[in-house]
């Protein structure tokens, strides 16, 4: 997923779809894993634009 998003901004086209909403929980969630995402730079960066859009509701644990 990191070198997937190394030249884009969202999972498939040029603005968020359906598989940024389905991706997004597990992924935000991962470190509650035990995955630690500071080696993903492009993951926590589009982490951080998913959580940017227009009535982003949040959840507990993002």
């Amino acid at each position: 997923m990191n070198d997937h998003l190394a030249d884009r901004e969202w999972l498939e086209l040029g603005h968020p779809t359906i598989a940024d909403i389905a991706c997004f929980p597990y992924t935000a969630l991962a470190g509650e894993g035990g995955i630690d995402l500071s080696l993903y730079p492009n993951v926590l960066s589009w982490i951080e634009r998913v959580k940017a859009l227009p009535q982003f509701i949040s959840m507990p644990g993002i």
